[in-house]
């Protein structure tokens, strides 16, 4: 509750539930560290690490520049958008797709002066269905598949 009331202070409030978690016993500090999915935390740093370095090289508006060389209005800018997303998110965590492909629809939009909303729910959806197709594409998936002891070559 104090998540959703406090949104700000999410890191904190996160924090302050694990220490207590562990000051009153019902997660032993010996096994906090096997508690914690490993996988998925540094895969989360890890796509936000590349979307960081994607959005600081100036990419988005080489890619938008790109499109718009290539299709010949707004209406195909959108469709080349949405297959990026969709082709990226099955290989990139869908909220790390949409951080790398909404900089691209913004500029977009800014070089054809449209309302970017559209462009934005548009990515927002491909990325999140094929993101949950794959085991790699979407949090949830990579928990679960992690759980289940999922791995893709067996030894």
């Amino acid at each position: 509750m104090l998540i959703l009331l406090f949104g700000k202070y999410r890191p904190y409030i996160a924090l302050a539930s694990g220490l207590i978690f562990i000051v009153t016993g019902l997660l032993p500090l010996e096994n906090v560290s096997s508690e914690i999915d490993w996988n998925v935390l540094l895969m989360i740093a890890g796509t936000m690490g590349i979307v960081a370095l994607f959005i600081e090289s100036k990419m988005p508006s080489l890619l938008a520049d790109i499109v718009m060389d290539h299709v010949p209005n707004i209406k195909w800018a959108a469709v080349s958008m949405v297959l990026f997303a969709g082709v990226i998110s099955a290989f990139v965590d869908n909220v790390a797709t949409v951080l790398m492909v909404a900089p691209v629809a913004l500029e977009l939009c800014r070089k054809f002066k449209t309302n970017p909303v559209p462009f934005i729910i548009a990515i927002a959806v491909p990325s999140n269905l094929q993101g949950a197709a794959t085991l790699v594409g979407d949090t949830t998936a990579i928990m679960l598949g992690s759980a289940a002891d999922f791995r893709m070559w067996r030894r």
